[in-house]
């Protein structure tokens, strides 16, 4: 397209698939099923264990012949100590990223007709996989159509 020649008009957007009902694998469940109900089943019994430790009285624990245990300070230190670690890596990775863009008004944000995005073309929709397509930039034509509808061509 030569500088100076109005765009051309963008495709339409394609029909959604008609709903059904989700069609789900003959076998078993899946192992990511699996690690996630044990590491949910995991959590509970280390935080029941901290409750238990965190609030019986060292009386209890002689009584039944616990006599070694860590300091309760240790009780309150340790979540806190993970909060601040939370709080820092959100903070550090947020900044990361801001450092890593490139400017707005650098020529590496900007893209053409000329760029092709193979992955894109070539993938499969979504009702035939079933996995989230690869991430890529939505034309400006097609923000505009679905934003404001298509041109009026009275005006």
């Amino acid at each position: 397209r030569a500088l100076g020649t109005p765009p051309s008009r963008a495709p339409p957007l394609p029909a959604m698939p008609p709903a059904g009902p989700v069609q789900r694998a003959p076998h078993g469940a899946k192992a990511a099923e699996v690690y996630g109900i044990v590491g949910y089943l995991l959590s509970m019994a280390f935080f029941i264990m901290w409750m238990v430790w965190a609030y019986t009285p060292d009386s209890v624990f002689h009584s039944l012949g616990i006599t070694y245990y860590p300091n309760r300070y240790w009780a309150a230190a340790v979540p806190i100590y993970l909060w601040t670690f939370l709080v820092f890596f959100i903070v550090l990775y947020n900044a990361r990223n801001l450092i890593n863009n490139k400017p707005f008004e650098s020529y590496h944000t900007i893209r053409d007709h000329l760029e092709e995005d193979e992955e894109r073309d070539h993938a499969q929709p979504f009702d035939q996989t079933w996995t989230i397509p690869p991430a890529a930039d939505i034309p400006i034509t097609t923000v505009n159509r679905v934003l404001f509808g298509e041109p009026n061509k009275s005006l």
